[in-house]
């Protein structure tokens, strides 16, 4: 009895070490990886041993094809056919046709019947295998398609507020390690500074400002020649503008500071902006509308109202901040010259920045020979224009004027039209005035030699003149009475 136990066991264990030295081992499958969109080739290619046979001319003719793919998602797992071309290089009509599926083309006479998809899409993945089968054997493929992603997470999430910092982080599901990873802004490629600093995957970013706001990307490369690349939008909480900001106005005009949350985090009442004014002149508060504006709107703005404004606000445990500059343009009536005879317009910003373009014209936008600056000349020309009008600008973006009237009624000129040219009455004022200064020396002769006379005339009716000048007098002490009370 004891002796069939060990003969069992001896047989069983036979067995066991038989059907393990038989075993064939599992070929590894050959993993492809892919980019959604993309054309990806699945190889399956002729060893060296059989390149001859590909090489003759009626090879293709005894040549069958059949590409495979593992179907797991029904209840009946099993494989199905995606694709077949039989001798010479027929497509099989009983497969519906899916022009996305092709063969090496050309390349077929050189032994690659490799798969294309063009393109590949995430349904597409899953395991393949391929059959060729010619006079002298037969040719297997088996591989597995998968479709590398990559992504980009931001640390910490969310709106990043200005001067703040964020870590980006692209990472891929491949398990082998990336050849390199590049970052880039458009086209550009992020150089190290002080400010970005790329680290392999990961990328830092410090004191970050609303330029920094928009698309980042990230390009993954392997030794395979495989890349793949992904984009993050990054997106920072901040006011504007971004940077001191000038806003030229002209004295005695309505103006808006603009201070603007971007973007804005929608409707979120009880935020509230604080402006600090200039010179120490104290702040005011101003509430955000539904775009998130915090604008500051100022009536009659004069000079003393020049200077930098600060508008700040706290939102989720964050200071943010903007300054604007309110610059008034002011003119104002003065003489030049060495006698100070001549007169002139002198347009006047405050404050300065030595950086401005002045510039003089009409209210219909027409200019005399003045050359640019905060000087106009007055001249008989210039005398006819009524407004003028004193434009002031900073590069091309900034700009404001203020209108100057000269007030030609005190001075007896008639404005006749708007065209400075075409106004050419101005030469003749000094002969009117000449021919009015004549008339009234003749008026007053003639006035002082007729009160002369009557006082010549003989008094034989004295009582009667004492009669008729007595309501005279009256009559012009009860004029004077209602002059006098309209001066009060």
């Amino acid at each position: 009895m004891l002796w069939e136990v060990r003969s069992l066991a001896q047989l069983l264990l036979l067995l066991l070490v038989a059907r393990a030295g038989t075993q064939i081992p599992r070929k590894e499958v050959q993993v492809v990886w892919a980019k959604e969109g993309s054309p990806v080739q699945l190889p399956c290619i002729l060893s060296s041993i059989h390149q001859n046979l590909s090489r003759k001319h009626s090879f293709l003719w005894r040549v069958t094809v059949t590409w495979q793919r593992w179907q797991d998602r029904t209840p009946q797992a099993s494989w199905y056919t995606v694709f077949r071309v039989g001798p010479g290089g027929v497509r099989s009509v009983r497969l519906p046709p899916q022009p996305r599926l092709q063969l090496g083309g050309l390349s077929l006479h050189q032994g690659d019947f490799s798969l294309w998809l063009r393109p590949a899409w995430l349904t597409d993945a899953g395991e393949y295998r391929a059959r060729v089968h010619f006079e002298n054997g037969d040719l297997r493929c088996h591989l597995c398609l998968r479709f590398g992603q990559a992504s980009v997470t931001a640390s910490p999430p969310g709106p990043i507020v200005t001067s703040g910092l964020v870590l980006l982080n692209c990472s891929f599901n491949r398990p082998d390690l990336p050849e390199a990873v590049l970052w880039s802004r458009g086209r550009a490629p992020i150089i190290p500074s002080s400010r970005h600093l790329p680290v392999g995957s990961l990328l830092f970013l410090s004191h970050v400002t609303l330029s920094d706001a928009g698309p980042w990307d990230c390009h993954v490369i392997y030794p395979d020649g495989f890349n793949v690349s992904v984009t993050h939008y990054l997106a920072i909480l901040g006011l504007e503008p971004l940077t001191q900001k000038t806003v030229y106005v002209g004295e005695g005009s309505k103006v808006e500071l603009p201070c603007h949350l971007s973007p804005a985090p929608g409707t979120m009442p009880g935020l509230i902006a604080q402006w600090t004014l200039p010179w120490g002149r104290g702040s005011c508060l101003v509430s955000g509308d539904d775009k998130s504006s915090f604008a500051l709107r100022l009536d009659h703005v004069s000079r003393a109202q020049a200077g930098t404004y600060n508008c700040s606000l706290s939102f989720q445990g964050h200071q943010l901040s903007a300054a604007v500059t309110l610059a008034v343009i002011t003119v104002t009536e003065k003489s030049f010259g060495s006698s100070s005879s001549r007169k002139g317009l002198l347009c006047e910003v405050t404050p300065t920045f030595r950086q401005e373009y002045f510039l003089w014209t009409t209210l219909d936008n027409q200019t005399l020979e003045n050359p640019p600056g905060p000087w106009l000349e007055l001249g008989d020309e210039e005398l006819q224009v009524e407004q003028w009008q004193c434009q002031v600008c900073q590069g091309t973006q900034q700009c404001g004027a203020v209108v100057y009237n000269l007030g030609l009624q005190g001075t007896g000129a008639q404005l006749s039209g708007r065209n400075p040219k075409a106004l050419k009455g101005g030469k003749y004022l000094p002969l009117l005035l000449s021919f009015g200064i004549l008339l009234l020396l003749f008026s007053g002769i003639g006035a002082a030699v007729f009160r002369f006379r009557q006082r010549k005339l003989p008094g034989s009716f004295s009582a009667l003149e004492d009669a008729a000048q007595r309501p005279q007098r009256q009559n012009k002490a009860e004029e004077m009475e209602p002059e006098s009370q309209s001066q009060c």
